[in-house]
């Protein structure tokens, strides 16, 4: 079995301060890194019990450099999301893992730009909304139905709660849910014990593995997708199938000054191994784009929508 983990960084257990997650905050953010690739490597031993073949490791979080690379095991590949969302025309979950694909593991994942209560809610870049037949999507629900195109399943699929409360019955296929934490608002979050997650993904993950789920099942199409950055609308079209999804996201993306943002940002923080060089690189891009990044944090956080139960209430 060949295995994408695509993980993002926000679902991931112990990242409870939006800092975690953001460069401009090197303290907070060394700590997310660490958290983040603890996590990874949880799914990766799992994997490796179960009797997996090639496993794969897509970074999803900003431009792709947030796992710390030194302490992935030989045979693991870290592929950053910048690879595919500006070098593929028609961007698949196959070629995220780089070659024959038969199943993914999604760990950190968030919910979708609008959802008052989850922590950093997004879809794809700060500010930016995208639904598809008047239903918002999150990342998440984007993934499954370019996994549903391809007839990929997902083993389990982990984060905030609130992104697995958005997702329908089924939607995600047979996958294994896993809640790692709570939002309370965009900018924190509650999350539970690190090591009991840990515990259950590694035993979700064996489980998927000896008896794999189906694919998820595809949405109803033609279907209008609709995609707005800061509340102003930048595309509007008609999407035939599932197929077509990803690259009709990826098309306006690459076409719009998000993208020329984007690969400002990927310039700044290259990937790639971590030798004394990239990661000077990175540190110093890290200090250029900092005021850029601190005033758009604040931003996105000023126009969070407010969360309709108090912090911490469900309901």
């Amino acid at each position: 079995m060949n295995v994408l983990i695509a993980t993002d960084m926000e679902g991931i257990t112990g990242i409870d301060d939006c800092g975690d997650c953001l460069p401009s905050h090197p303290a907070a953010y060394a700590r997310g890194r660490r958290l983040m690739t603890d996590e990874v490597l949880v799914a990766v031993e799992a994997l490796r019990e179960a009797g997996a073949g090639r496993i794969s490791v897509g970074d999803w979080h900003m431009v792709g450099t947030n796992i710390e690379r030194e302490r992935m095991p030989a045979g693991i590949e870290v592929r950053p999301i910048a690879d595919l969302a500006l070098n593929e025309a028609e961007p698949s979950l196959e070629k995220a893992h780089g070659g024959p694909l038969d199943a993914v593991v999604m760990l950190g994942h968030h919910a979708s730009t609008k959802n008052p209560r989850a922590f950093c809610s997004h879809t794809f870049i700060w500010e930016m909304e995208v639904s598809l037949g008047g239903v918002p999507l999150s990342e998440t629900r984007t993934y499954a139905q370019a996994l549903a195109a391809e007839g990929v399943p997902i083993l389990v699929a982990s984060g905030d709660r609130w992104m697995l409360e958005e997702c329908d019955e089924g939607e995600l296929g047979g996958a294994r849910l896993i809640a790692t934490k709570e939002g309370e608002g965009r900018a924190k979050a509650r999350s539970r014990e690190i090591a009991t997650v840990h515990a259950e993904l590694a035993e979700a993950i064996a489980a998927a593995c000896a008896a794999p789920p189906p694919p998820p099942p595809t949405r109803e199409y033609p279907a209008e997708l609709v995609i707005a950055v800061e509340g102003e609308e930048i595309a509007r079209k008609t999407v035939g199938d599932a197929g077509e999804l990803l690259t009709a996201i990826a098309d306006v993306f690459r076409t719009s000054q998000v993208s020329r943002e984007y690969r400002q940002l990927a310039k700044l923080l290259p990937a790639g191994h971590d030798s004394r060089l990239r990661a000077a690189q990175r540190r110093a891009g890290s200090l250029i784009s900092r005021p850029v990044m601190a005033a758009k944090e604040r931003r996105w956080l000023a126009q969070a929508p407010s969360p309709a139960h108090p912090a911490g209430q469900s309901g």
